[in-house]
């Protein structure tokens, strides 16, 4: 389920965890199933969905919905990143955001950030957090 939650910028959804749980929350998957440098996307409630992107055996999670024009970053499952820089890009207009924080460093949204969703790793497992 997702749960809305007003900021000055308008809306944000943030997950609410639920499904198999772990110690800290929802599994999504193991974490050799997305390869280095690369994000995978997840179905999460009736909500734009989330994906995370993973770097060495860091994991970062974000909410699928771009603040420039409210709709999923991604057109192809699982594609998130743009080819050899290393940041999260939008397939609909091009915005770019940094993995480890989700601001907008390029396109008509810079300034902006993706909401963060958190995820960790246990036991070479992706997680939710509760």
């Amino acid at each position: 389920a997702w749960r809305r939650f007003s900021k000055s910028r308008g809306w944000i959804m943030v997950a609410a965890a639920r499904g198999r749980r772990t110690l800290s929350g929802r599994r999504l998957c193991r974490l050799d199933e997305i390869e280095d440098g690369a994000a995978r996307g997840f179905a999460h409630g009736e909500g734009p969905g989330l994906f995370v992107v993973r770097q060495g055996e860091a994991v970062y999670g974000y909410v699928n919905d771009c603040p420039h024009w409210r709709i999923t970053l991604n057109i192809l499952p699982d594609r998130f990143m743009n080819r050899g820089k290393g940041l999260i890009q939008c397939a609909n207009h091009g915005a770019r955001f940094t993995v480890e924080t989700g601001e907008c460093v390029f396109g008509p949204c810079q300034g902006d950030s993706l909401t963060p969703v958190a995820v960790s790793v246990i036991d070479g497992e992706v997680v939710l957090a509760e």
